[in-house]
């Protein structure tokens, strides 16, 4: 009886190991869920004088995909080089740029006992997740300083391709030297979450930094009632396009036909040493509309009237609208190593169209005596801007008309009450618009009141 309890206290001890070894899962352990911001794609650059405005997708997601987004701001990182950055250590040579803050995720605030809206909460600058965010840069001499990235550690397997192509381009064929290519500006973006971590790079973008076309001359405004016609001075230093023609073929020789002249040698292949370039081409901008933005992280890009560059160095706008300043100027469009360059600004020119055009002649007017009165009736006229018109009369064989009518009347008919009987009388109509602009005269009519 006195081992009795030792047995019973070693059988709560193998009862207990078993339950402990029972509580867990079986299989390897999941990984800690780490909330780290999607990639941040679709990043666009392009380059407007002496600014470059960058254009991206705020992620909505996280990387693993769930949504919405852990990310607080965003990072765009920039560096002047001969070739984008690929590794770690060479991102870490980039300079930060901007960084844009995305507003926090609001709740949704309930409705108040007497069912009215609650009040709405002031947001904080910023872009919200999804949209698209706008980062300007100013190319600045600091900025077009070029810098050498560190050279990125050839793994074995490069270093044996390497080995390889310079076996088999060593008696390859005799081809021109790869153009040397002038430093560019690079450009990524980071997601950072609100803890610090941070999202792979972007894919770099690069802008080239080449000297393109000066700005052109100040562009001439000139309008009619309906459109307006602007034109502009090329500048001077303005790229034609150039191309590559073909040797010229050789005549035959004199008393040789074709059939005993032995052909020439195929030639081998090879590349061409000539180069090919394209005209400059230009874009108009509207720039009436020049008020900073109250959120300054809603940058827009200047955005052209011509739907694409126009080779042209006149544009046509459809519809004018008078009493409204509007101000254009041009920039010129160049390619550059396949990337597209808009140029300096051309000098701004601002009109305000003024209507100075008169109406149309009102036409087919007739007039029909009456008891007392005579009667006045004609086509009224299509424009939209008309006020109305002015019935004019004289007595025969005056030719000097004045009006009848104080003010212009909307209707294209009037009764003249004012007549004496037995009197001839000369009618004539013009027509008024909204400007003050008198039409000419229309047909005149003679008549004898009764």
């Amino acid at each position: 009886m006195s081992q009795a309890p030792g047995r019973l206290k070693a059988a709560s001890i193998a009862v207990a190991v078993v339950v402990l070894a029972s509580c867990g899962s079986k299989g390897p352990p999941l990984a800690p869920f780490v909330r780290v911001p999607a990639i941040v794609t679709t990043v666009t650059g392009q380059r407007v004088g002496s600014d470059v405005y960058l254009s991206f997708a705020v992620p909505s997601a996280n990387v693993d995909g769930r949504q919405p987004a852990d990310i607080a701001a965003l990072e765009v990182y920039a560096v002047t080089s001969a070739r984008p950055p690929a590794t770690k250590e060479q991102r870490d040579v980039a300079t930060l740029i901007a960084t844009v803050p995305v507003r926090p995720i609001v709740p949704e605030l309930p409705v108040s006992a007497n069912g009215s809206a609650p009040p709405p909460i002031p947001l904080p600058p910023g872009v919200d997740r999804g949209s698209a965010a706008v980062v300007r840069e100013a190319l600045t001499p600091e900025v077009l300083a070029a810098v050498e990235l560190p050279e990125r550690q050839p793994r074995s397997e490069d270093t044996e391709k390497t080995t390889e192509d310079t076996e088999s381009e060593r008696f390859g064929p005799l081809v021109a030297p790869a153009p040397t290519q002038s430093p560019r500006r690079h450009y990524f973006v980071v997601g950072v979450s609100p803890r610090g971590r941070k999202s792979d790079p972007s894919t770099p973008i690069s802008v080239p930094l080449d000297t393109v076309t000066s700005a052109p001359g100040a562009p001439k405004v000139d309008h009619t009632e309906t459109q307006m016609s602007i034109t502009w001075t090329p500048p001077a230093d303005a790229r034609t396009s150039t191309f590559l023609l073909p040797p010229p073929v050789k005549p035959l020789p004199k008393n040789a036909s074709p059939s005993t002249v032995k052909p020439p040698p195929a030639p081998l292949p090879a590349r061409s040493l000539g180069f090919s370039t394209e005209a400059t081409m230009y874009h108009l901008y509207d720039v009436s509309s020049n008020a900073s933005p109250e959120n300054p992280y809603a940058i827009v890009l200047p955005a052209p009237l011509t739907p694409a560059p126009v080779l042209v160095t006149e544009h046509v706008i459809p519809n004018v609208v008078f009493g409204v300043e509007r101000c254009f100027e041009v920039r010129p469009v160049d390619k550059v190593a396949e990337a597209t360059v808009i140029g300096a600004a051309s000098p701004r020119t601002c009109i305000t169209p003024i209507d100075r055009f008169a109406p149309a002649t009102p036409r087919s007017l007739a007039v029909i005596a009456g008891s007392g009165s005579i009667n006045l009736i004609w086509d009224a006229n299509s424009e939209r801007d008309i006020a109305g018109y002015l019935v004019l009369r004289a007595e025969a064989p005056s030719d000097t008309l004045l009006p009848v009518t104080k003010e212009p009347i909307a209707a294209a008919t009037y009764r003249d009450e004012t007549v004496r009987p037995g009197v001839r009388y000369i009618y004539s109509v013009v027509a008024v618009d909204r400007a003050g602009n008198r039409s000419a005269e229309s047909n005149r009519q003679e008549e004898t009141a009764r």
